[in-house]
């Protein structure tokens, strides 16, 4: 079994953001389960995919992006043939756990898992390199009884069971548990042995009355664990009287060729995409997070944790705000020149007149040595230079008589007149200099795939005369299971055609210092699955530019907090929300006011409410270029939210 290395990627589909993790979970359970075809196929034993996987197979041939496992089903027969071969046949990771040869595993659902943490490097390259225990279980399909009174019979019998057990957690001499003891043995003449543990013989007995009903024509059958609490859970058994293969991920699974009366009998319309409901403990490997951080803190980190340096940082100066300073420094020399004739201090003009030009040298050497030869700003030194000399000579005329103070009213009058060509001259540098030195955005997308995100803002900051934009695609590498990096990539080559594209090989960021750098990967290294190369993070960046940008390459659907369905989307958002790039980031441009509420409501939930304050002003809803022309969240708001910044 092989995945493309694409099919492990953060995704989103059907407006749910899908985490790598996830996909590694997926990749883990997809090889377990072809280790389970592979012992069936040998020892001609049925099975089918089941449940959202079976869904997913049927619907767009994937996993729905909201699950995190999968299931399948046996019939009672085939069952108990796989459990006699199985524990002989799994590669020696795997486990088979079963009430049927484990009287102390107490679940009515059998498993085929993988119960390493962390792991070994084989076994980590074999189960997609996922690091925590994964599963696939085993629902057994049991008949049910054309006769209502005696299924009635059955669903009292195991309630009543069931009740005992749940009272066991209260202890053996509780009240609720000696009612629910006197209620199975009065009732229902259930009999248990003092000697041996009476969870086990709950089990035991649970089990039997399970099959109680097999082979005896039933036309139905069911999970009867489920049907107990859901009595309309059952299946039309002649729904498996053939298999058809499927394809899950692009690997064919059986499936009862009557899946469509299977799924509508268990779902409904099952072709309706739902939202993805309650959070409750998905994914399920979060019970395992801490061992594997404590396992793992020597070696790499699984997690984010935020610090208050990451909301401070050092103010940059590029040489085109230097430019501008130096600008704005002549026309303060300027004006002191000016009050030094209207004082009639000749000797201090020249002196002031010598500093100037001097300044002006260097400035414009300066130029030349960051640009080269020939640009507008270093003629229009030159022209200030002249007309600064002029003026110079002018009064040295004047002091060669030995009496600046015969003539000087005529001598300001003149020296004010000659002023008006410096000042002309000093508005044509500032229009130079911004023409030279325009405002550098860069935009470093590491994915060809991704660049639609950005690129409408590219499009329209081109077209801007005062800003030069740089597009950097950077390179990414996967990572393995222990956070080791592995293949690096680069799609500069794969890129749209007709942009310019600069090789992040050739842009020395300590010494272009831009204006703006745009990221659209926040996840530093905290993404799990793929990272930026190092040199990129923005934990890096931020240390070469005073505006630092992160706009998201997706978008998903509208996240309400409060709303239960919205459970599973809001949990996912610590993947993309509660990583180093979010705070790091000077503007974060999310999709919506609403989504910008939903992004500190899991701040908040992260680090805390004051925070979440601090990050209010650091974050925009102003939308996404992916909404197009959206009313109120599109292009357009994107690019005058980000001009505006700028």
């Amino acid at each position: 079994m092989k995945l493309e290395r694409e099919f492990f990627y953060d995704e989103v589909r059907d407006g749910f953001y899908i985490p790598g993790i996830i996909k590694r979970l997926w990749g883990a359970e997809l090889t377990i389960l072809s280790e389970v075809d592979q012992i069936c196929k040998k020892h001609d034993i049925s099975y089918y995919i089941a449940g959202g996987a079976l869904i997913g197979a049927v619907r767009d041939g994937q996993f729905i992006p909201w699950d995190d496992d999968i299931d399948i089903m046996m019939f009672r027969r085939d069952f108990e043939v796989f459990t006699k071969v199985v524990q002989d046949e799994l590669p020696e990771e795997l486990s088979f756990l079963s009430l049927s040869i484990k009287e102390d595993f107490y679940s009515f659902f059998s498993t085929v898992w993988k119960g390493e943490l962390g792991g070994r490097e084989k076994i980590l390259k074999k189960y997609s390199e996922y690091p925590y225990p994964v599963t696939v279980d085993i629902i057994i399909l049991d008949e049910l009884s054309g006769n209502q009174k005696l299924e009635e019979d059955r669903r009292q019998r195991l309630e009543a069971l069931l009740s005992l057990l749940i009272a066991m957690n209260q202890g053996e001499e509780s009240q609720r548990f000696q009612l629910a003891l006197k209620r199975a043995t009065a009732e229902f003449r259930f009999s248990f042995s003092k000697t041996l543990p009476l969870k086990d013989q709950l089990y035991k007995k649970m089990n039997e009355i399970f099959q109680e009903e097999n082979g005896k024509g039933g036309e139905e059958i069911s999970c009867i664990p489920w049907h107990v609490f859901q009595e309309e859970y059952r299946l039309p058994k002649d729904a498996f009287s053939k298999t058809k293969y499927i394809s899950l991920c692009n690997i064919q699974f059986p499936a009862p060729e009557g899946y469509n009366a299977v799924l509508r009998a268990e779902y409904g319309d099952y072709h309706r995409k739902v939202k993805a409901g309650g959070a409750h403990n998905y994914p399920y490997f979060k019970k395992y997070e801490k061992e594997l951080n404590d396992k793992a803190k020597m070696k790499w980190k699984k997690e984010y944790s935020f610090s208050e340096e990451d909301l401070r940082r050092p103010q940059i100066q590029n040489f085109r705000d230097l430019a501008m300073l130096t600008v704005e420094a002549f026309y303060s020399a300027q004006k002191e020149f000016m009050d030094a004739i209207e004082n009639r201090e000749f000797p201090r003009c020249l002196s002031k007149l010598a500093t100037m030009q001097e300044e002006a040298i260097t400035f414009g050497n300066a130029i030349e040595q960051k640009k080269g030869e020939g640009t507008k700003s270093v003629s229009v030194i030159e022209e200030y230079c002249e007309a600064l000399f002029e003026l110079y000579q002018t009064i040295s005329e004047q002091g060669k008589t030995g009496d600046f103070s015969k003539g000087s009213a005529l001598l300001v009058k003149s020296l004010k007149k000659e002023r008006e060509n410096i000042l002309t001259c000093l508005e044509n540098l500032q229009a130079a200099v911004q023409k030279d030195f325009k405002k550098q955005v860069v935009f470093l997308p590491h994915s060809a795939k991704h660049f639609a995100s950005l690129r409408p803002l590219v499009d329209a900051l081109l077209e801007e005369e005062e800003i030069e934009c740089k597009i950097i695609p950077i390179p990414y590498y996967d990572k393995c299971g222990d956070g080791r990096l592995k293949e690096i990539h680069y799609e500069g080559e794969d890129f749209p055609k007709g942009y310019e594209i600069v090789d992040y090989n050739c842009y020395d960021f300590s010494v272009e210092l831009p204006d703006c750098i745009v990221i659209n990967s926040p996840y530093d290294d905290f993404n799990p699955v793929w990272t930026v190369d190092p040199n990129f993070y923005s934990s890096e960046l931020k240390k070469y530019t005073n505006k630092l940008v992160y706009i998201p390459w997706f978008v998903t659907d509208e996240i309400n907090p409060k709303d239960e369905e919205d459970g599973k989307a809001f949990t996912n958002m610590e993947y993309y929300v509660t990583v180093p790039g979010l705070f790091h980031s000077d503007l974060t441009i999310v999709q919506s006011e609403g989504m910008k509420k939903a992004y500190l409501a899991k701040i908040k939930e992260f680090a805390g409410k004051d925070v979440a304050k601090k990050m209010e002003k650091k974050i925009s809803g102003a939308g996404s270029c992916l909404l197009g022309d959206k009313e109120g969240q599109g292009i357009k708001e994107v690019v005058k939210e980000f001009k505006n910044f700028l």
